[in-house]
């Protein structure tokens, strides 16, 4: 079974701020001594792609067992029209 993963935009005090459902193609790569690396899509017309900034923490809640299992913050972000 692929783990569904949902994408929460939080302050850095952890208040939710949005969940991005239209996230798409989430993938995280992992290294050592390195932080992980969030990989997503989202729609450019999501009226919530306005809170990803990089003042706001990206968690990643694993939805089938209810768990944060990654918290990181926005590095750079891509238009991919």
């Amino acid at each position: 079974m692929i783990p569904a993963y949902l994408i929460e935009v939080r302050e850095s005090d952890g208040d939710l701020v949005q969940i991005l459902e239209n996230a798409s193609e989430i993938e995280m790569e992992e290294a050592i001594n390195a932080p992980t690396r969030l990989t997503f899509s989202l729609p450019s017309t999501d009226t919530k792609l306005y809170y990803v900034t990089k003042d706001k923490e990206l968690w990643v809640r694993d939805t089938d067992a209810d768990d944060v299992i990654v918290k990181t913050k926005l590095i750079r972000q891509e238009d991919v029209r």
